[in-house]
C-alpha cells in the first residue's frame, strides 16, 4: 500500500515538473515571438526598420508609398494613371461662390442638329458655362459628365469632353444605335470645387481611415491603419510581400503585430470643409434646348 502511495506521489511530482517546464518553454517562445515581431515592425522617419529599444525616438509622418521602389513598368503605369487623373485647373485665386459655375444659367447646344446622322457618326455638343451672376466664365477646369441615351432601347453612351480653358467646352459622342437619342450634360464639380479637393488631397491624404482588430486570449485592441500614418507612435508593417503595396497600422499597446485578426473601414474625417467650400459641391444638369439627334 505504501509502495503504491509513494509511486503515485512520485508520478504527480514528475507530472508537475513537466508542466512547469512546458509552461516556461511556451512563455519563452511567446516573448521571443513578440520581441521579433516588434523589432521588425517599428519604422523610423527614414523608412528603416529599428529595434524595440528605440521606440521613444521622434518620428515624422510616415507615408509608405513615398518609400516604394517601382520597376520601370510599374513607374510607366503609375505615370499613365496620374496623367489620366490630372485636370488642368487654372490658378485664379479664391473665388466667391457667386462667381463659380452655375449649372442653371449654363447651357449647351447640339451642333448640326438638323443634319442626318448614321450609326457610327460623331455628334458634337458645344457647352458654355456662366456664373451665378449670369456672366460668362473666362476659364475652364469644370468637371462635366455628358452622355447620350435612349429610354426606349435602354441604351446609353458617354461623351469625350474637351476643355478650351475659356468657359467653352465641346463634347464628342459616337452614335452607336439607330433612332432618337437624348443628350444630357451634368456639372459634377465646378473648377472652384476641384481646387478645394486638390487641397484636401495634399493636406489630408488620410481623410478616409481604416482600422484593424488585434486579439490574443482575452485581450483585444483596435488601432487605426492606412498607407500614411501621422504621429510618433510605433507602427506595424503589413506591406504586401508579393505586390509591395504598403500598409501600416499603429501598434497595439499590449499585443504584438502578429495578433491582428481582422480589418475594416473606420470612416471619414468630417468637418474639413467650410460652409463656403461646401456650397461648391452640387451635381446638377445643365440647361439645354431639348434637341435630339436622329441616327
Amino acid at each position: 500500500m505504501w509502495t503504491n502511495f509513494f509511486k503515485l506521489r512520485l508520478f504527480c511530482c514528475l507530472l508537475a515538473v513537466l508542466m512547469v517546464v512546458v509552461l516556461v518553454i511556451n512563455v519563452t517562445q511567446v516573448e521571443y515571438l513578440d520581441h521579433e515581431t516588434v523589432s521588425a515592425t517599428f519604422i523610423d522617419s527614414s523608412g528603416q526598420f529599428v529595434s524595440s529599444q528605440v521606440t521613444g525616438i521622434s518620428r515624422n509622418p510616415y507615408c509608405g508609398y513615398d518609400q516604394q521602389t517601382l520597376s520601370s513598368q510599374e513607374r510607366m503605369e503609375e505615370d499613365s494613371l496620374l496623367a489620366a487623373l490630372h485636370r488642368q485647373v487654372p490658378d485664379v485665386g479664391p473665388v466667391p461662390f457667386v462667381k463659380s459655375t452655375d449649372p442653371s444659367s449654363s447651357y449647351f447646344v447640339i451642333l448640326n442638329s438638323a443634319a442626318f446622322f448614321k450609326v457610327g457618326s460623331q455628334l458634337e455638343v458645344l457647352v458654355h458655362v456662366q456664373d451665378f451672376q449670369r456672366k460668362p466664365k473666362k476659364y475652364g477646369g469644370d468637371y462635366l459628365q455628358a452622355r447620350i441615351h435612349s429610354l426606349k432601347l435602354q441604351a446609353g453612351a458617354v461623351g469625350r469632353v474637351v476643355d478650351y480653358q475659356n468657359g467653352f467646352y465641346k463634347v464628342f459622342f459616337t452614335l452607336l444605335w439607330p433612332g432618337k437619342v437624348k443628350v444630357s450634360v451634368s456639372l459634377v464639380h465646378p473648377s472652384e470645387g476641384i481646387r478645394v479637393l486638390q487641397r484636401l488631397q495634399e493636406d489630408k491624404p488620410d481623410r478616409v481611415y481604416f482600422k484593424s482588430l488585434f486579439r490574443s486570449g482575452r485581450i483585444s485592441e483596435t488601432t487605426e491603419c492606412n498607407v500614411c500614418l501621422p504621429g510618433n507612435l510605433p507602427l506595424c508593417n503589413f506591406t504586401d510581400l508579393y505586390t509591395g503595396e504598403p500598409w501600416f497600422c499603429f501598434k497595439p499597446k499590449k499585443l504584438p503585430c502578429s495578433s491582428r485578426i481582422t480589418h475594416f473601414k473606420g470612416g471619414y474625417l468630417k468637418g474639413l470643409l467650410t460652409a463656403a467650400e461646401s456650397a461648391f459641391f452640387q451635381r446638377v444638369s445643365l440647361c439645354h434646348p431639348g434637341w435630339s439627334a436622329v441616327a
